[in-house]
């Protein structure tokens, strides 16, 4: 089977703000190990919060009152302590800013005893999409997106192979690990893209 070896773009994608979104060589030749998958997921790739768009923001906290209900003893309740002081330019995000989730000992402000989101865990109490409220980058890992490139975030953040970690010579693809997230990032029709270009360098 051929190595993917150059970048390519992807264009039939739903990311408006990259009409252009590059895919960095190798990503479709990394692999996983055997029985890994994301459910296995201990929440390290937490620990540090995570960057979010300002209107990303803006709807947590417009579900405030929603959001204290699902938080534990330990979680701060006071929205005003849940972002940094972090505002940033950077063009992967829609609004062209970047901003922070507070990080506190135990991991992101929003991370329970459970290792669990309460920004997904109210939304499915409420009724509402599972990730309605969660932040693009969150629900995106272990797939980010670095200059408009479309990556794999570093596995020596979280090194564990039984959730997101790429292995050498391991058995399963980003399709079969990944299919979730790949078609959140992409949407239905740049999934199919990134798997049309997949067949087509496999079979080259």
């Amino acid at each position: 089977m051929k190595k993917q070896t150059e970048p390519f773009v992807l264009r039939r994608h739903h990311l408006t703000h990259i009409p252009e979104l590059g895919v960095e060589k190798g990503f479709l030749d990394k692999n996983f190990a055997r029985g890994c998958s994301m459910y296995h997921c201990n929440s390290q790739c937490c620990r540090h919060g995570v960057m979010i768009d300002p209107d990303e923001k803006q709807n947590i906290l417009n579900h405030a009152e929603m959001i204290q209900r699902y938080m534990e003893p330990h979680q701060d309740k006071d929205p005003s302590s849940w972002f940094d002081d972090t505002d940033e330019v950077d063009a992967d995000f829609p609004s062209g800013r970047a901003l922070g989730t507070q990080m506190k000992s135990y991991g992101c402000i929003f991370l329970d005893t459970a290792g669990r989101c309460t920004l997904q865990k109210a939304a499915m109490g409420e009724g509402l999409p599972k990730f309605s409220l969660k932040p693009f980058y969150c629900v995106a890992y272990p797939l980010t997106i670095e200059d408009g490139v479309l990556v794999m975030d570093d596995p020596d953040f979280v090194g564990r192979s039984e959730c997101c970690s790429i292995v050498p010579n391991g058995e399963q693809s980003v399709f079969d690990v990944c299919p979730e997230e790949l078609e959140f990032v992409l949407g239905k029709e740049g999934m199919q893209e990134l798997k049309e270009h997949n067949h087509t360098s496999s079979k080259s």
